[in-house]
């Protein structure tokens, strides 16, 4: 009877496990990581945009060879002036007065050098009268040589004075725009010091601060009082800066106004050669190798390609890619990407 109701269990047990549904175990890693995917669209055009300030080429700084107070200061900041036009004067009454006395010395000195040349002619009288020894006449024309030696100290020392009475006033070494001005009359000033910058308006230039992954482009155009003007570039810093990861670029103005403000904030704008240029969404890209780079999907693997950023506006990159027009590349989570990877694209 217990035999009976054992078998009658076990039946039971077999009846309900052969009507159930067998489990399935699926292996998602055979399909690939699930990734979501754009066309790449290559732009028509692109045009770059930047802010820049109008700069001189060179700044003289103005300032006064020798020390003194200053008297007079005839110009202004934004002041047009002529090559030659007189500028600032130091009061000359200290430097006249030095010239009087280097002119005193001057005299001084030849008086000296003609009454030792008197003593040296009569000296030498003497010694062919046999009045006196050589000895005495070695004497007389050791210090006629250092009256001449003092005449001739005397004279440069004029002559410096003279110089330095020129140095009190500083004029224009250009045409130019005065672009700062640090100095007061009455002020005390010494040699070197900077009184004021001239700025040559016969070679203006942009001055432009380029993020430092973009090469900065040969030619652009900016915008100056409605004339379209064209750009060339001069200069560009090797390295950026550290604090603001921006590198410093210069052009110069072709066929530029014959007046220009400078010191103004002009907008750039740079043509970029259209062929190979995308913008794409900043997930995108993938920087962990030695250069940017995005991943596109091909028969269900991925693959990186390299990429050069040019511009980073909010969420979206500004590219410079070989890839082709409609190329599927992956735009979220390329950092967790590798090599041949199979993935799967999520439904666009």
């Amino acid at each position: 009877m217990r035999c009976i109701k054992l078998l009658l269990v076990i039946a039971i047990l077999f009846q309900i496990y052969g009507c159930s549904e067998p489990t399935v175990v699926v292996d998602h890693s055979k399909n690939g990581r699930w990734v979501k995917t754009l066309p790449l669209q290559l732009q028509q055009q692109h045009q770059l945009e930047f802010t820049g300030v109008l700069r001189a080429r060179t700044e003289v700084p103005l300032a006064f060879q020798v020390s003194g107070r200053l008297q007079q200061r005839l110009i202004e900041p934004g002041q047009l002036v002529r090559k030659g036009q007189l500028l600032l004067q130091l009061d000359p009454k200290d430097l006249t007065e030095a010239v009087r006395v280097a002119q005193a010395g001057v005299d001084a000195a030849k008086a000296s050098v003609n009454t030792m040349q008197a003593e040296l002619t009569r000296t030498k009288a003497l010694i062919k009268k046999g009045f006196i020894s050589d000895q005495a006449l070695e004497q007389v024309q050791l210090k006629f040589n250092e009256a001449s030696a003092n005449q001739d100290r005397s004279q440069a020392q004029l002559e410096q004075a003279r110089h330095a009475l020129t140095y009190a006033k500083v004029h224009a070494p250009d045409d130019g725009i005065i672009t700062q001005i640090s100095s007061e009359p009455g002020q005390v000033v010494t040699a070197g010091q900077p009184m004021a910058s001239l700025a040559t308006v016969q070679q203006a230039e942009v001055e432009i601060q380029l993020p430092e992954n973009l090469t900065p482009p040969g030619s652009g155009t900016v915008l100056i009082d409605g004339q379209s003007v064209q750009l060339e570039l001069r200069s560009f810093a090797g390295s950026a800066d550290p604090q603001s990861l921006s590198r410093q670029a210069r052009y110069r103005l072709l066929d530029a106004p014959a007046t220009i403000a400078l010191g103004r904030v002009v907008q750039v704008h740079f043509q970029e050669d259209q062929s190979q240029i995308a913008q794409v969404p900043v997930g995108a890209l993938d920087e962990r190798g030695v250069q940017p780079q995005i991943w596109q999907v091909t028969d269900g693997k991925v693959q990186a390609s390299p990429v050069e950023i040019l511009v980073l506006e909010g969420e979206m990159a500004s590219i410079r890619t070989s890839l082709t027009n409609g190329s599927h590349v992956v735009v979220l989570g390329a950092h967790l990407l590798q090599p041949e990877m199979a993935v799967q694209e999520l439904p666009q």
